[in-house]
């Protein structure tokens, strides 16, 4: 209902935390992530503080009313996800919000695993390549599980190949997997953020993703005899040109770099023409939601900038988070 794969991991992680007898969470987001959680939270009536960057609040919208348990903070001046990311784990600290997780949250990565356990109860099978494009990754570590939870369950064959997807000219995980050298999200931060204007799926462009550690995607990739590609802003173009044409449905430039992906895959003999592959299509730039819905900004609840919160000038808003 908010246009992309986020909506599988938004409801079952509020719903894990209240569980846990939680009422709040904050996380950040680029855009699809703050959608999910804030209509997740609007139809639970779930208190959720959601930091994005400012550059990316025209992307906020809802296909319902927002609810006032929806609280999005702005970090003025910003086009940095990672920059959002710590951000916000410093207002969890500093306010005592509980933080969503990431990665580590299960709730999350068994949410995003909903399409490898699709495939396989319509299909009856393990597809043989999984493709999709990531920014954290988290969603490759859910397919992952997901398919390891399959094998645990009676399905035979070998685990699907994960073809990891990044937008050239910023493809930190690309660049670890066939370069083998170690990510570092705060070195020349400058130049990795110019990397990130340059290309169309900004939504990927995460500087510090779970990456190296126990269980991560460099595990993912090596359990799964796994690829990563990094394709131009042209080939993603190109793909969702073709899928359009194909199709008869627009999807997001993210979808676009799993699709060309996928091409690449298969003309370099990595896939097989005839082999089963699961193509996670994670959005589709919310053509569909703008046609059949009227669709409603998420105003800002808060801004501030990254210098405030270095500086610790946050007394000020204690009421607000109280």
């Amino acid at each position: 209902m908010t246009g992309s794969f986020k909506d599988f991991e938004a409801l079952p992680t509020l719903l894990h935390f209240r569980e846990l007898g939680r009422d709040a969470i904050i996380l950040a987001s680029a855009g699809n992530t703050a959608r999910a959680f804030a209509y997740a939270a609007t139809i639970l009536d779930f208190t959720a503080y959601l930091v994005v960057p400012e550059a990316m609040l025209a992307r906020l919208w809802l296909p319902i009313r927002p609810s006032e348990a929806v609280r999005v903070i702005v970090v003025e001046g910003s086009h940095d996800y990672a920059g959002a990311i710590h951000f916000a784990s410093t207002l969890s600290e500093r306010f005592g919000i509980p933080p969503e997780g990431g990665a580590r949250n299960v709730a999350r990565r068994d949410g995003m695993g909903t399409s490898v356990l699709e495939h396989a109860r319509v299909t009856g099978a393990l597809p043989r390549h999984y493709v999709q494009a990531v920014g954290s990754g988290t969603g490759a570590i859910a397919a992952w599980e997901a398919a390891l939870r399959l094998r645990g369950a009676g399905f035979d064959g070998p685990l699907p190949a994960l073809h990891l997807a990044q937008n050239t000219p910023f493809a930190p995980i690309h660049d670890a997997w066939t370069d083998g050298t170690p990510i570092r999200p705060d070195e020349d931060v400058p130049a990795q953020l110019a990397r990130v204007r340059a290309i169309v799926s900004d939504v990927l462009a995460n500087r510090n993703p779970p990456y190296a550690v126990p269980g991560g995607v460099a595990d993912a990739l090596r359990a799964t005899n796994g690829r990563t590609y990094a394709v131009t802003n042209e080939e993603i173009a190109e793909a969702q040109r073709l899928f359009e044409e194909t199709e008869a449905l627009p999807i997001s430039p993210e979808a676009g770099a799993a699709v060309a992906a996928l091409r690449r895959g298969v003309a370099e003999g990595a896939i097989g023409a005839e082999e089963p592959v699961l193509l996670n299509v994670t959005g589709n730039n919310d053509a569909l939601l703008r046609r059949d819905y009227e669709l409603h900004p998420l105003p800002a609840w808060l801004r501030l900038t990254p210098e405030e919160v270095a500086a610790d000038r946050l007394d000020r808003w204690v009421d607000r988070f109280a």
